[in-house]
């Protein structure tokens, strides 16, 4: 992750924390991810993939079809995985399933 995704990390943080209070000004509208581009990057198979990222298969064909769209923290994490597959992928071995 580097400076300008933190920097991004935080001003959603700080959305968030606004619109809780009661400030519902403004929205940010997410652009679909590109999830099958994603794994194809990594060379992973759906399988691998989706284990790697404690999901079932299923879940990544539905995302991947568009059946289904990730929620924000899959989103998130996903974001993390096209930026930085190697450290995601280590952080994520560290995840009990």
């Amino acid at each position: 992750m580097n400076k300008d995704d933190f920097e991004s990390f935080k001003r959603g943080l700080a959305q968030v924390a606004d619109y809780k209070a009661g400030a519902r000004m403004g929205y940010a509208v997410h652009e679909p991810m590109d999830i099958k581009a994603i794994r194809a990057k990594t060379k992973l198979t759906q399988a691998a993939f989706a284990d790697r990222l404690h999901i079932s298969a299923a879940t990544l064909r539905d995302w991947e079809q568009g059946r289904r769209v990730p929620d924000a923290p899959a989103r998130t994490l996903l974001g993390m995985v096209n930026a930085d597959p190697d450290a995601a992928f280590k952080l994520l071995a560290k995840v009990p399933a």
